[in-house]
């Protein structure tokens, strides 16, 4: 058997194990830490759960743009372990229940988000009211669900890029 690479391990640690099931499941919105951050990077993504263990520990897949300024990414499928201790320290949107069809769909948005990597200005709330608002539109969200997280988290409008001296210079 083939040693699995470090970065996939880390991206992606229980895929191979708890893969997405075509049941339909609940999907909510997390955001980091219980207040809302106006200022500062408060992280935010999507997770649904994919399994549980023997021992009762859960597996979610998470859907999100992770890094930080300067070097974003967006890995697909990712699944971490989960508890409720975790997740109670956060703030939970439940977004409703969706089908294995429409958590396909919510991916294939999260993909086509238009997001460049290498922001200084944008951040992953930037992504997520970007991935949001295109679930609005594929009618997967309600707006008025859209809007209370919106005001809640909150999420971030995209501003235009700006280019610094090393942008200019990689050109």
């Amino acid at each position: 058997m083939a040693a699995i690479p470090a970065r996939r391990l880390a991206i992606n640690p229980y895929g191979d194990r708890y893969p997405d099931d075509n049941s339909t499941k609940e999907v909510e919105l997390q955001a980091d830490g219980l207040v809302t951050a106006h200022t500062g990077d408060r992280h935010v993504l999507i997770r649904w759960k994919n399994g549980t263990d023997t021992e009762g520990r859960v597996y979610a897949q998470i859907t999100h743009l992770s890094g930080g300024p300067g070097n974003y990414n967006f890995h697909t499928p990712q699944v971490k372990m989960d508890s409720e201790a975790f997740r109670g320290a956060d703030t939970c949107h439940p977004l409703g229940q969706y089908t294995r069809a429409q958590r396909g769909q919510i991916i294939a948005l999260a993909k086509a988000v238009d997001f460049d990597r290498r922001s200084r200005v944008n951040n992953c709330r930037t992504w997520m009211h970007d991935l949001l608002e295109a679930m609005v539109g594929a009618n997967l969200l309600s707006k008025a669900e859209f809007d209370k997280i919106d005001v809640d988290v909150p999420l971030i409008k995209r501003v235009a890029e700006t280019s610094t001296k090393s942008d200019l210079n990689e050109a």
